[in-house]
């Protein structure tokens, strides 16, 4: 499938999460262009693959999906990338990923540059920025006046930390969860271990009012920070299968609903809320949402 005029570039990892018993295709990245491809959103993923088996089942899976596959390359020496996953009792995973792998060296080729002026966002993870080639890489792809989002993902080891800060300083909208807010700014805005997650949120906020936050917390919803204002949505009641992917739906629906549809902060924030939700009492990263999954969904 050729993307005539695609609204998002997603840039990042393709690859494969090895669960106990199966294999299903993922990384962030990509997992949000299969939730925008379904939400009806023209979505280009920008990647690389193996020249193994692996690349091609990449290949088979988004032909059939209908996501074009224009901004997927091979790579000649590094593997299609694969990861480890271990679920604990709650459904939350644990990852062991591969080092390194084919998306570690994303080469875009040159069918992509036209492709970028139709563009309007650039959604890329921080996963992907774990060696030099690829910090390079994305560099090029900034040059372009895209909105700008950036996924962090902090996986331990696998991320360079002054690449991840340089990224956030860089783009226009940051999704991170609540260990990552911790993390990543705990030291520098004086974190209290009293402190709220509102409180915390209101010292993000501070540091830079120009951004829009997105602060996600698992079961117990979300944050959003926009135009100077912090909207909350407290969740909905699941019962968790896994949560592999449900953060990742839940942006390409923030994406959609705020950056693309340009609805109500608290509408958007809700919108994401429901489809998270919904992808985390599912099996997979990917599932299909109905209707009926919308309209069953109980608030907190």
């Amino acid at each position: 499938m050729m993307p005539d005029s695609p609204k998002i570039i997603c840039w990042g990892e393709i690859l494969w999460d090895v669960f106990e018993d199966h294999s299903v295709i993922g990384g962030a990245p990509f997992n949000v262009a299969q939730r925008l491809h379904s939400l009806g959103v023209n979505a280009l993923m920008v990647s690389t693959i193996g020249h193994d088996q692996l690349g091609e089942n990449v290949l088979d899976y988004m032909r059939q999906k209908g996501l074009s596959t224009q901004g997927v390359s091979r790579h000649d020496h590094l593997a299609t990338g694969r990861v480890n996953v271990i679920l604990d009792h709650q459904g939350s995973a644990r990852y062991t990923i591969e080092d390194p792998a084919a998306w570690d060296d994303i080469n875009a080729n040159n069918k992509i540059e036209p492709l970028m002026q139709s563009a309007t966002v650039l959604v890329f993870g921080s996963l992907a920025l774990r060696h030099p080639p690829n910090q390079k890489s994305l560099n090029d792809f900034l040059k372009y006046d895209l909105f700008m989002v950036f996924d962090v993902n902090l996986r331990p080891p696998h991320f360079d930390l002054s690449w991840i800060k340089g990224m956030i300083k860089k783009a226009d909208l940051v999704k991170m969860n609540d260990e990552e807010l911790d993390y990543l700014f705990a030291p520098s805005l004086d974190f209290q271990e009293c402190d709220s997650i509102d409180e915390k949120c209101a010292k993000l906020s501070a540091f830079d009012p120009n951004k829009i936050w997105c602060v996600t917390l698992g079961g117990a919803g979300a944050r959003l920070f926009v135009d100077g204002f912090w909207y909350a949505h407290s969740g909905y009641v699941v019962e968790v299968m896994d949560t592999v992917g449900a953060g990742d739906s839940f942006l390409a629906a923030l994406i959609q609903e705020l950056i693309i549809e340009k609805r109500p902060p608290e509408q958007a924030l809700d919108a994401a809320v429901k489809i998270g939700s919904i992808v985390a009492a599912k099996a997979g990263a990917n599932p299909e949402i109905s209707t009926g999954d919308l309209n069953n969904l109980i608030s907190k």
